[in-house]
């Protein structure tokens, strides 16, 4: 078997094309763009490339993105204080803080930080709460999700594979991927197995899903050979090797097995890019 290769570019394009016409709906309404603020202390080049590609992927729909540099520096308080001014300007609908932080920064507590109603990365404890009530996929849909969560629940969707009653694991525990992956999958009807850093025998768990999203971050975790015949491959890991980089999954081998599979870069990335700013816009619009 040969496995599709399930790229990510006509999804993102069609989540895009929703959120551009959204974002001048919003914008012939309240008489200005939607704006979306990055707060980030990322510094290196490769880091400022990506920012940079978030702002042009924002203004590509029509929504203003700024980046607002921090110091490695800076403290908890002071980040805090940042974010809640950035809650009070009424001029900006979104916000995302570039994670990871500072060592001095206390994650936890810039999570707690962040104001629901701007938090376009879903990551504050009500978006997260909210979430995990939800009952039914669609409902999770109308909500602000974390996007790669989502970006890879949407492209498993897109493999038009029966998924109820199948079984998926997810490696990798994170509230920013696996965790509310799991529960995305659980909503399409599928049954699921987390397994993260102290999983017992992770092969043979590879080996019994009908569908592996990979979120782990670490290189070629899973082998190509674990892959059932058949299975669909989302991997959501995002790994350098060298001057190039490669996901959490053996993609050749894994290839030669599956049915479907995301290649990195080029798979979960632009629809995770997508899924964000389709979370600025519903954030924007439900403050009209």
């Amino acid at each position: 078997m040969s496995a599709e290769i399930l790229k990510g570019a006509a999804l993102a394009a069609e989540i895009k094309e929703d959120a551009a016409r959204r974002t001048a709906a919003f914008k012939t309404r309240a008489g200005r763009p939607i704006r979306l603020a990055l707060i980030s202390a990322q510094a290196g080049a490769a880091a400022q490339s990506y920012l940079k590609a978030r702002v042009k992927a924002g203004q590509s729909v029509g929504i203003e993105a700024g980046i607002i540099p921090i110091g490695t520096d800076w403290t908890t308080e002071r980040l805090a204080a940042l974010i809640a001014g950035v809650a009070r300007d009424e001029t900006t609908d979104a916000l995302i803080v570039d994670f990871p932080l500072p060592e001095a920064i206390d994650a936890g507590k810039i999570r707690e930080a962040l104001p629901p109603k701007k938090d376009a990365e879903g990551l504050s404890p009500d978006s997260f709460g909210r979430l995990f009530l939800a009952k039914r996929y669609a409902e999770a849909r109308r909500l602000v999700v974390p996007p790669t969560a989502m970006a890879c629940a949407e492209l498993l969707r897109r493999t038009g594979i029966p998924l109820e009653g199948r079984r998926a694991l997810v490696v990798g525990r994170s509230p920013v991927v696996g965790r509310p992956a799991a529960h995305l999958l659980s909503l399409l009807g599928l049954t699921v197995t987390l397994a993260h850093s102290k999983t017992q025998d992770i092969e043979q768990e590879v080996r019994r899903a009908d569908a592996v999203v990979a979120a782990a971050g670490k290189a070629r975790l899973v082998r190509g050979a674990w892959i059932k015949p058949g299975a669909a491959v989302i991997d959501a890991g995002v790994n350098q090797d060298g001057e190039s980089l490669c996901g959490d999954v053996e993609f050749a081998a894994a290839a030669a097995n599956a049915s479907f599979i995301t290649p990195v870069p080029g798979g979960v990335g632009p629809v995770t890019t997508a899924c964000l700013l389709a979370n600025a816009v519903l954030l924007a619009e439900s403050r009209l």
